[in-house]
C-alpha cells in the first residue's frame, strides 16, 4: 500500500506520544510527586526528549520509510526493524550523556527487555498511525 509524504510524517510525529504519556505517568505516579510544579517539570522534560526525537530521528525514518514506500515495503516488520536500526545510535548517544563514555559492549543493550520494548513501541504506534490515517 503506498502512503502520501504528508501520512508519513504525521503518523512520525506521533508515534513516540503514546510512549511518552505513559512514562510521565509511571514517572509522577513512582515518584508520588502530584504537585502542579513538579508535573510540569516532568512533563517539560518529557517535551525536550520529544524534540531531541523529532530533531535526531525523524529525518532518518522519514528516509527509511520514503525508501520503503517506493518499493510498497512498508509494513510492520520493516517499520519494526527500521525502528530498532535508528534506536540504535539514539540509546548509544543516551548513554553517552548520562555516563560520559560509550559501552565498550553496546551491543549488549539488547538484552535487556525494556530497551527492546522502548525501541519497537513507538515502531508499533507509527504503524498503527500510518493505517489509521489511511
Amino acid at each position: 500500500m503506498k502512503y502520501s509524504n504528508e501520512k508519513i510524517v504525521k503518523a512520525l510525529l506521533l508515534s513516540p506520544l503514546p510512549l511518552l504519556f505513559f512514562t510521565a505517568v509511571l514517572f509522577i505516579v513512582m515518584n508520588q510527586e502530584y504537585s502542579l510544579y513538579s508535573i510540569l517539570v516532568v512533563l517539560v522534560g518529557h517535551g525536550l526528549v520529544y524534540l531531541a526525537y523529532c530533531i535526531l530521528t525523524v529525518p532518518f525514518s522519514f528516509i527509511f520509510s520514503i525508501l520503503l514506500n517506493r518499493y510498497n515495503s512498508l509494513n510492520l516488520l520493516t517499520i519494526c526493524i527500521a525502528s530498532i536500526i535508528i534506536a540504535t545510535p539514539f540509546f548509544i548517544l543516551f548513554g553517552w550523556s548520562h555516563t560520559g563514555e560509550i559501552s565498550k559492549e553496546w551491543w549488549k543493550m539488547y538484552t535487556d527487555t525494556w530497551t527492546i520494548f522502548m525501541a519497537l513501541f513507538p515502531g508499533l504506534c507509527y504503524w498503527l498511525f500510518l493505517i489509521r490515517a489511511c
